[in-house]
This record gives C-alpha cells, structure tokens and sequence, in this order.
C-alpha cells in the first residue's frame, strides 16, 4: 500500500527520469502553449495543480502577474525551482502542497491548470468544487487528462488494480462523458475541447470557464 497511500513518494522515485523525459511531441506542446495564451490577461494569478517540474508555469510567466505552481513531490519541485532560477523567472512561485491548502482564498486566481494529474484523483466531484471555489466568476479552467476509461478496458482494470495495491497511486478511470458531467455539476461551461497531438495517446485539453455570477 506504499504508493496508495504515498504517492508523492512515487513521485519523488520518478522524477529524475520524468525531469530527463524530452516533450513527446514538440509541435503539439508549443501549439497547446499558444491556445494557453489566448485565455491569459498580463494582470492574471494562474494555479497550476501538479505542476511537477514547472514546465507549462514557467512557459506561460511572460503572460500574467504571478504563477503558483503546486506538487505533492518536493524532488520534482526542486528541479522545477532550478529551471525556474535558470531561466530568471521572478513571477513563478513553487510549492508543496495540495489544492485543498487553506492558504489559497476562494475567488483568488483568474486561471487554474492542471496537466496529467487529475486521473490520480480519486473524487473527481470534489476536486472540481474546489477548483471552482478557487476562481473568479468568469475565470478559466484549463486542464487535460488521461482518460484510461476510454481505452483498453482490460489494461484499465489492471492499472487501477496497481493502484489498489500500491504498486502505482491510485488510478481513476475517467471518462470524457464523467469529467463533462462533474463540471457541469460544478458550475462550469464547457469552452473549447481541442487535441493538439495526432499520436494514439493524445488526449483532448479541455477549456472551462467559471459561469459569471447573475
């Protein structure tokens, strides 16, 4: 049950060889990264859940006022932190802890993102009532995902079998129909629903935006 109930120690095992794993495929990134853009505003206060080491946090700093990186792995966030000094960027903030800490206020960021994380999240309700406690009315919500449930149902049922057991953290076999559903439960508007990369493993980036208040 070691990663089931640790998985920032997974983490921490992996993040030489994540930090060492080149983008798959570049072009799509930097495609990705331009769509990003165009929801930005210079004054904007962006969270980045799971940010791991800093990349997309560090790539959209020129764009907005401030970026809170967060991450349960303090080695990922070590190297994110000396990318982040390399590249003398002053607008990055990295930090180890979770959506959940109480020191984020609600209504305090105008963007939220989170890449590849989120089907390590068990309550997937619960997280996006967070999220949208986080954001403005009208803010962005920009994320996207493993959605494993879409797959290979058999390999689907093995990795979430590795999770319960502790070989992997646990794994949660979403769906597109189940993350559309809880984000509209939450009070999201489903914006613009894209994928960037052509190869078999691509997933969509989903664009999300908090419905204004009446």
């Amino acid at each position: 049950m070691l990663f089931r109930k640790s998985p920032g120690k997974f983490w921490n095992l992996m993040a030489s060889k994540y930090a060492a794993s080149p983008i798959n495929d570049r072009e799509a990134y930097e495609r990705k990264i331009q769509a990003i853009k165009s929801y930005l505003s210079a004054d904007n206060n962006v969270l980045d859940i799971g940010c791991a080491t800093g990349t997309q946090c560090i790539d959209i700093a020129g764009d907005v006022n401030r970026v809170t990186g967060i991450d349960i792995s303090n080695k990922l966030l070590s190297i994110a932190e000396q990318r982040r000094v390399e590249r003398n960027i002053v607008n990055v903030k990295f930090i180890e802890t979770t959506v959940f800490d109480k020191r984020f206020q609600p209504q305090s960021f105008d963007v939220v993102m989170a890449f590849y994380v989120l089907h390590f999240i068990e309550d997937i309700d619960e997280i996006f009532e967070r999220i949208h406690e986080l954001l403005k009315p009208g803010a962005w919500f920009i994320f996207e995902t493993a959605c494993i449930g879409e797959k290979n149902k058999i390999m689907g049922k093995i990795i979430r079998l590795a999770g319960y057991i502790g070989i992997l953290p646990l794994i949660n076999l979403l769906t597109y129909d189940k993350l559309e559903s809880a984000l509209d439960k939450a009070g999201f508007i489903l914006v613009d629903k894209t994928k960037f990369g052509n190869g078999r493993d691509a997933e969509f980036t989903l664009i999300v935006r908090k419905k204004p208040e009446a």
